[in-house]
């Protein structure tokens, strides 16, 4: 018996096999990819009606969707965290400002993100803002008032920020408002995670 066609005959059995399963792998990553853009598409449109909702609800000329996410890294190795708009609901006339809003930098906006984050609420009238560079940021997009709220994940993880932003008239957000926007931004959660 030859060992060495015993030998070669395993290792072509293997490699087809094996090329085989590669092949099978391959063909169910290309579905699962098209499967995602399918799925990406129907949770766009879940969220942008979910804030065209709440723009009617709450009589706002602006809402935004703020995502967390990395960016690139410092030469320290730390890594820029940034958040960019990833959705935008406008009344008639009123500027779009979302391909403005992508990446920008946390450290850039601390006192908004922070607030938002601990506070729960951020809250801007942009005649009384103390920082001059938000009441920069606010007033260069048309804004005379706003108010934020974190979106936040059943696991109390906060991975955006939802933005109303009245660019007409200055607004104060009721309790009511408050209470319908957090609803919302559960809703909303659930179709970014």
């Amino acid at each position: 018996m030859d060992w060495s066609v015993i030998l070669s005959s395993c290792i072509v059995a293997v490699t087809t096999i094996l090329s085989l399963f590669l092949k099978d792998f391959l063909q169910k990553k290309k579905n699962q990819s098209n499967l995602s853009v399918e799925k990406c598409t129907i949770q766009n449109a879940s969220v942008e009606k979910a804030i065209n909702y709440a723009l009617d609800v709450l009589s706002a000329d602006r809402i935004s969707v703020y995502e967390f996410h990395n960016g690139e890294s410092f030469y320290s190795g730390s890594h820029q965290q940034k958040f960019s708009c990833t959705y935008e609901s406008l009344r008639p006339g009123v500027s779009s400002e979302a391909l403005n809003l992508q990446g920008l930098r946390i450290s850039s906006f601390n006192q908004f993100v922070s607030e938002v984050i601990n506070e729960r609420i951020f809250s801007i009238n942009t005649d009384e803002a103390d920082s001059s560079l938000i009441k920069n940021w606010f007033e260069n997009r048309g804004i005379k008032s706003g108010y934020s709220i974190p979106i936040i994940t059943l696991s109390k993880n906060i991975i955006g920020i939802i933005n109303v932003e009245f660019t007409t008239h200055k607004e104060k957000p009721s309790k009511e408002d408050i209470e319908f926007l957090i609803q919302q931004s559960k809703i909303i959660c659930g179709y970014l995670i």
